[in-house]
């Protein structure tokens, strides 16, 4: 299969994944009274992601063809990102947000970065800042409550 056939499935799978996503914030009922509700990030995302999806349709189509080059990289990407994201949901109640996202992010990043490129200190960084960036947000701000889990944060 050519890079341009993959990046037309792709588009268009993002792009029904995220319509059904939009479908399905609308249906969310906000779990506390606030201007905002909860299906509203939900809702902001789904329209980005349909946003972005068509525009690398469009992107996609325009391209030449070419031969796409065989990676296992990729495939352990893939595959791993998707048992990260199985494991993150499963902690995500139990663990708390901020460890479980904490736990998340360094993998995740440790996964798709390549070992040349690796900055532990960037990585520990974005990983620890990061999810107490979103606590704050969602908590004083937003006024959405998150999972607390262990530690009680």
């Amino acid at each position: 299969m050519t890079n341009k056939k993959k990046a037309i499935i792709t588009s268009l799978l993002f792009l029904a994944f995220s319509i059904l996503m939009i479908v399905f914030a609308k249906d969310i009922k906000p779990m506390m009274k606030n201007d905002l509700g909860s299906g509203f990030f939900p809702m902001v995302v789904g329209i980005a992601m349909c946003g972005l999806s068509v525009l690398r349709l469009i992107l996609a189509i325009r391209e030449k063809e070419e031969a796409a080059k065989k990676s296992g990289d990729d495939l352990m990407g893939g595959l791993g990102t998707l048992i990260l994201i199985g494991g993150y949901c499963i902690a995500f109640s139990p663990v708390g947000f901020i460890i479980s996202t904490i736990v998340y992010l360094f993998l995740q990043i440790l996964l798709l970065t390549p070992k040349e490129k690796r900055n532990w200190l960037v990585i520990s960084l974005i990983s620890l800042i990061a999810p107490f960036a979103f606590y704050a947000l969602f908590v004083y701000l937003i006024n959405t409550p998150l999972p607390k889990g262990l530690f009680g944060f």
